[in-house]
């Protein structure tokens, strides 16, 4: 049975995505500092004006409800994907003052993409933005790697009752590390400083040792570091990753993408001493194996093509696109031209499922998670043991994630399911890019990327493609970060609601 949503449902609704708006106006405040130190003027006035009307919408909706009022699980869902849509609305308001894009809509495009580390950008002369709003477009990822519901409640949301666990959930996240919701997000906030201080470190070091000037070199750092860990894969140069030619630049941030795409109950473990769950655990064999495969097709592909002159320089080029398209990440050291002229055949239907198989769950990546696939596996092996089995016999099937698990059919069907929604969704990406005049396998390539929050592209997303394709992909980008489940809600209960509207007329 269908519900709609009550007048104190939709107040409470209201007030809370009114704060997790209000925590974006918060996050303005560093692009805002970063202009006056660099003396950006300009850019200084764009995060004020875009702090304030931030603040003051977040605020507002906020006044709607009475702190601390209840929350339902509907209700979480429904914020959750509200809070999605409206930051990466008002966080454009400064990048859409920056002179860098066509229209609003094209900021809106690159928040969107940035909240949800996919990594696809519009911008437009980027070798010449801004620092400040740079600084902006990476801490997008940021605070999307973590997840928005994550970085609120790590400052204490003031959710009452079971509310903190309803939105940790309906973000995409269903594991608790710490005894509460509230101690886990503060640890995943945690480790993510430790990866991205050694990261910056790291990665300006080597920015220095190949002659960039100190202050670039670490900003440069940050930024690599934020986009390589949150798989999100923004860069401050049009060129990418390529724009360093650096193979130390390279295995820093293929070790930062790994880092990123593990389940962050794996950071626990191996945190808390016992690195052992890492080989017994499913989806990190699952990871381990596509990786494995992947790797190999490319490396055959590429040789094939001959791209690349040496194997040496085909693995190079093969085993960081293809960590970069499974993790989420999203960087490239090519021109997006070649994925076409050269990546064509078994190398290029390698990196499309690279890209759609994705990393772990609970993690900063993307794409249908190697957990999915590895029960899917388990339950294929499981029905064809059931198949050849005495008729009396009753066959059971384990797997291994962080504890010994029976493997149901409902658990089963859950993992069909989200595969399903998500290869429907690629599909039909690639036949509205198709419908627009852009080539089959171009185009499929651009879906997956949207939908499973990757940022590979094939030059398909820029400022010049239509309007409806770049919705579509706003669209897919939101849907695929969100994992189908929170959009249905809220479509449902828009639906509902207008039901009942007209019932009363």
């Amino acid at each position: 049975m269908w519900v709609a949503p009550q007048r104190r449902d939709l107040g409470a609704i209201a007030h809370y995505t009114g704060l997790l708006i209000t925590t974006v106006a918060g996050a303005m405040v560093i692009p805002l500092a970063t202009a006056l130190v660099a003396g950006e003027w300009g850019p200084a006035l764009d995060f004020a004006l875009g702090a304030g009307v931030t603040a003051a919408i977040g605020m507002g909706l906020a006044q709607m409800a009475p702190r601390g009022a209840y929350l339902g699980r509907r209700d979480a869902l429904i914020i959750t994907a509200l809070a999605w849509l409206s930051i990466s609305l008002v966080g454009a308001i400064p990048l859409s003052l920056s002179g860098h894009y066509g229209s609003f809509l094209d900021a809106w495009f690159e928040t969107m993409s940035g909240f949800t580390t996919s990594g696809l950008t519009l911008s437009q002369d980027l070798d010449h933005m801004a620092v400040a709003h740079n600084m902006w477009r990476h801490l997008t990822h940021l605070i999307g790697g973590q997840g928005i519901i994550v970085a609120a409640l790590t400052v204490a949301m003031g959710v009452r009752g079971g509310g903190a666990i309803s939105l940790y959930i309906a973000e995409g996240r269903d594991e608790r590390i710490m005894p509460n919701v509230i101690h886990t997000a503060r640890f995943i906030w945690f480790v993510t400083a430790v990866y991205v201080s050694l990261g910056t470190v790291a990665l300006g070091i080597a920015n220095l040792a190949a002659g960039m000037e100190f202050s670039r070199s670490f900003l440069h750092g940050f930024w690599a570091t934020i986009a390589c860990y949150d798989t999100g894969g923004f860069g401050p140069q049009s060129m990418n990753a390529l724009y360093y030619h650096s193979p130390i630049f390279e295995i820093v941030t293929v070790m930062l993408m790994l880092a990123g795409t593990l389940n962050f109950n794996l950071h626990a473990d191996v945190w808390r001493g016992d690195p052992r769950e890492i080989g017994k655990n499913i989806e990190a064999r699952s990871l381990a194996v596509n990786i494995a495969l992947l790797s190999a097709a490319v490396g055959f592909g590429l040789g094939a093509s001959q791209l690349y002159s040496g194997w040496g320089e085909v693995l190079r080029k093969g085993v960081y696109h293809v960590m970069s398209a499974n993790s989420g990440t999203g960087h490239q050291t090519l021109y997006t031209t070649q994925w076409l002229n050269g990546y064509s055949g078994l190398g290029f239907a390698a990196i499309l499922l690279a890209m759609a198989f994705g990393g772990m769950v609970s993690s900063t990546a993307g794409g249908i998670k190697a957990l999915r696939l590895g029960l899917i596996a388990k339950g294929v092996l499981w029905r064809v043991k059931q198949s050849i089995a005495p008729a009396s016999s009753v066959i059971t099937q384990k797997y291994h994630h962080l504890l010994d698990v029976p493997l149901t059919s409902e658990v089963l069907s859950n993992a069909l399911m989200v595969f399903v929604l998500y290869v429907i969704t690629y599909i039909t990406g690639a036949l509205i890019g198709a419908a627009y005049g852009y080539p089959a396998g171009a185009a499929l390539f651009e879906s997956i990327s949207a939908t499973a929050n990757v940022g590979l592209s094939t030059g398909i997303t820029a400022p010049t493609m239509p309007a409806g394709l770049k919705i579509t992909y706003m669209v897919q980008m939101w849907a695929g970060r969100l994992e189908f489940i929170t959009l249905f809600a809220l479509i449902a209960s828009i639906v509902t609601s207008f039901r009942r509207g007209r019932g009363r007329q």
